[in-house]
């Protein structure tokens, strides 16, 4: 986890997560990122206005886990992978993208 500015506001940035072969599909993803999120939400390195990170586009999965935490994909592709963002004061994302 680090801190970025994107569009001129601070953001933390999820620079990977990854659980092994033999742990995955047994929730331990959606756990660890569940508890990721409750952390960056004390704010611990200052004030931010959302959380960003990027995801494979090919991965339906995680789209899918990212999704289901309030994250909107941004249409920014780099490298095969989307750019996607969750504001941190609870209010819909969707317009961060228009």
């Amino acid at each position: 986890m680090a801190t970025a500015l994107l569009n001129g506001k601070k953001s933390y940035f999820i620079w990977h997560i990854m659980i092994a072969k033999g742990y995955q599909g047994k929730g331990y993803g959606k756990l660890a990122f569940e508890k990721m999120l409750m952390d960056i939400e004390t704010m611990p390195d200052g004030e931010a206005e959302y959380v960003t990170l990027f995801y494979h586009t090919s991965n339906v999965k995680a789209k899918t886990l990212y999704a289901s935490f309030g994250f909107v994909d941004t249409g920014i592709i780099q490298d095969h992978s989307m750019l996607t963002i969750k504001k941190l004061d609870g209010t819909i994302t969707a317009s961060l993208v228009e």
